[in-house]
């Protein structure tokens, strides 16, 4: 995979990215970093390069102006795809549904937007021991168990899917610390 136009499709993805944030970006977060952290993730695991880009991606329809047809114009159709799937539906309201939805969509979508999804969630949860609340830790918990239990027939066979489950108590154990409870 690592090639000098992979390497130079990655990098003009990079600055798209920037780019977008820079422009349109409303997200406190620090989400360059964490869409990079993805994306390399991918990018290390020697992933192709549709899903290195879409990894880098994933957040900019939930967080810029950008559009799935606008990502589809720069990068195809298989990275636009991948990065819709991976965008949660405003209009669900319910914060677990949000997800489910988002994860319903990924496994529609097969392989690459479970692959992106699992690099999304292994980099978020080293921040789910400090959410805001008790009960977004649970949710955070609740959905990451989720997604494990039903990513394993897509990913299953995969060192991503291992590190994520391998990760769940951990950051079970994390959270419960923060939150002062034995659940």
């Amino acid at each position: 995979m690592r090639d000098l136009e992979t390497d130079q499709d990655i990098e003009r993805a990079i600055q798209y990215l920037v780019h977008s944030f820079e422009s349109s970006g409303d997200n406190p977060k620090p989400v360059i970093l964490h869409s990079i952290r993805v994306g390399m993730n991918l990018y290390d695991r020697d992933y192709e390069k549709r899903i290195v880009i879409s990894g880098l991606l994933h957040d900019l329809v939930e967080d810029t102006d950008v559009t799935p047809d606008e990502i589809r114009s720069e990068f195809g159709t298989e990275v636009a795809d991948t990065v819709e799937a991976t965008t949660f539906d405003r209009s669900i309201e319910d914060y677990l549904e949000r997800h489910y939805d988002i994860y319903r969509r990924c496994f529609k979508r097969g392989r690459d937007a479970v692959v992106v999804k699992a690099a999304d969630i292994l980099d978020n949860s080293d921040y789910y021991g400090v959410a805001g609340s008790e009960e977004l830790q649970k949710n955070l918990l609740e959905k990451m168990r989720y997604f494990i239990d039903e990513s394993e027939p897509y990913i299953g066979n995969e060192d991503i899917y291992s590190e994520l489950d391998d990760a769940f108590p951990i950051v079970k154990a994390r959270v419960e610390e923060n939150s002062g409870t034995d659940s």
